[in-house]
């Protein structure tokens, strides 16, 4: 009878550190992604600016409003642009494409100041 308890609380143990280390990590992961940066572009003023990554139309940080869109970096002309839709992205090859050079845009680039 109590190996049976010893066995129960080995197993209840276990049981608790596995809970604990996988709850950790969840909560790790999850602050991770809300502190992601991404860069945008505003539709009120074409300027680029850096902030977390959030539903868009994002809110634009010096105006408050919902007018950032992200966007996409040409390594060729070294300019930000407008990230078109995710679903013409999908469906239209050249739509991830440079409109003054037609090479590929890129998610990654300088931070703009």
């Amino acid at each position: 009878m109590n190996q049976t308890i010893l066995d129960c609380f080995v197993a209840l143990t276990f049981v608790v550190i596995c809970l604990f280390a996988f709850g950790c990590g969840l909560s790790e992961n999850a602050a991770t992604a809300s502190t992601r940066q991404m860069v945008y572009l505003c539709t009120e003023t074409s300027q680029t600016v850096v902030a977390s990554q959030q539903q868009t139309p994002a809110v634009n940080p010096a105006t408050g409003r919902r007018t950032l869109m992200p966007a996409l970096y040409c390594r060729k002309c070294k300019t930000w642009y407008p990230a078109p839709p995710l679903e013409l992205l999908q469906r239209t090859p050249r739509a991830a494409v440079c409109p003054k050079t037609g090479a590929p845009l890129a998610t990654d680039g300088p931070l703009p100041e």
